[in-house]
């Protein structure tokens, strides 16, 4: 049998190797509007990335029952189902023409603010209601997704049909720069609150001059900084995602039992959460480029990476391997590094510093219960919240995880409807 550097020296893998831009996709840089934009990712990179899949190499599970709840990462045998799916059965060219034939892709590049003096280059979904009247909606993903993580509530979103309140919307969805087919910043210096100005400037050019705001996770601190910088632009904002941690007065009371019984339980889980679960968010803290290097050479094991955080924050939701490998595509394309890095803007000290918030705000909150003591930790005591927003309705889903919108998307848009018809016909 010949060995790996012998077929490379015959030209067995090395035709393979990919030899597009760095983006590994065309990307029609340096236009101010928007453009219609067609993903077409290079076919010798995909190539490649398949020979990467196969030589993927397992690690071994420790002979007890430790890691039952992932604590530590995916077990072999999971990842062994995930390498030979998707070396024998995923088809990224059936992705692609599937991303491609829903819903309307477009590319703009726009400048961004004065302290980030840079161009900022982005790809994004942009559908129209056939209502007039319709309300047009920024949703703001976060990590690690990409503008699919809305792409069940699009058309429940934009019908209205079957609704007893029958709003619709139009709705903007971009990449966040550096994930999906939004190029990575080229300069350091793009926190949420440059990319909320740059998003605003993209509503704009779209001939939205009051929108509405949609977001989770990262996406939920770019929200909260246009709430901020441009709160008269902005009509309300609703988030499935709060993050908040207890304050000292917060955590002198816990220590005296005289916190209640819902600010008792999301301290807790937080704790959990931070001791526990949070590894991946200080790694992309502080050494986002060794570790983007890292997983740049190892599809699955990004894929892994990925996968470990799906696991303990999506209450029990049974992903498939198409599921699972086209959301690591989607951030293995262009690389890693760009979206582990946003993560070093996103977490500086600065960055959460926004100030209290006039803007209507709803949140909707969704129990995560498949990981010991994590069960509120997206249940955000409603007074805490009301420290930085104004807060006018929450929900709240005894079963959802952190990926509402593809866990329980029926009961998601059901949320989303409510809160914004509350706010039109101010009833909220």
């Amino acid at each position: 049998m010949m060995k790996l550097h012998q077929i490379l020296l015959a030209g067995g893998i090395g035709p393979l190797l990919a030899t597009a831009n760095n983006l590994n996709f065309d990307f029609p840089y340096n236009s101010s509007s928007p453009v219609p934009f067609t993903i077409s990712v290079d076919e010798a990179f995909i190539e490649e990335t398949q020979s990467k899949v196969k030589l993927y190499r397992l690690s071994p599970d420790l002979k007890d029952d430790s890691n039952y709840q992932w604590n530590e990462g995916p077990p072999q045998k999971d990842m062994a189902w995930l390498k030979d799916e998707w070396t024998n059965n995923f088809d990224w060219t059936e992705v692609q023409e599937e991303i491609n034939s829903n819903f309307s892709h477009y590319a703009i590049t726009l400048q961004g603010p004065s302290d980030f003096n840079h161009p900022v280059p982005l790809h994004f979904v942009h559908e129209h209601s056939t209502n007039p009247e319709a309300v047009p909606l920024l949703l703001l993903h976060g990590w690690p997704s990409t503008h699919l993580e809305w792409y069940k509530i699009i058309e429940p979103l934009l019908s209205g049909s079957g609704a007893p309140d029958n709003i619709s919307f139009h709705l903007v969805i971009p990449d966040l720069p550096g994930y999906g087919f939004s190029p990575a910043p080229e300069y350091s210096g793009l926190g949420p609150a440059q990319m909320g100005f740059v998003f605003d400037a993209l509503m704009k050019t779209l001939g939205y001059e009051k929108y509405g705001l949609v977001s989770t996770d990262l996406g939920w601190v770019v929200a909260s900084w246009m709430a901020n910088i441009v709160p008269d632009n902005i009509i309300a904002h609703f988030s499935d995602f709060f993050l908040m941690s207890p304050n000292s007065t917060d955590l002198e009371r816990f220590s005296k039992n005289e916190t209640t019984q819902e600010e008792s339980d999301y301290i807790q889980a937080i704790g959990v959460w931070s001791t526990t679960r949070f590894s991946y968010s200080t790694v992309h803290q502080q050494a986002p480029l060794a570790i983007g290097q890292a997983m740049a050479d190892s599809p699955v094991g990004f894929a892994g990476w990925v996968w470990h955080l799906k696991y303990a924050v999506s209450d029990g939701y049974d992903y498939t391997a198409k599921d699972l490998i086209r959301d690591t595509m989607m951030l293995w394309i262009q690389g890693p590094w760009g979206g582990l890095r946003s993560y070093k803007e996103f977490f500086k000290p600065s960055a959460f510093n926004f100030p209290m918030s006039q803007v209507p705000t709803g949140v909707s909150q969704w129990a995560a219960n498949n990981i010991d003591g994590l069960h509120s930790v997206n249940f955000a005591p409603r007074d805490w919240m009301a420290r930085l927003v104004n807060l006018v309705k929450v929900f709240q889903h005894e079963a959802g995880g952190h990926f509402p919108a593809i866990n329980a998307p029926d009961l998601w848009v059901q949320d989303v409807r409510q809160f914004f018809n509350g706010i039109i016909t101010g009833a909220l």
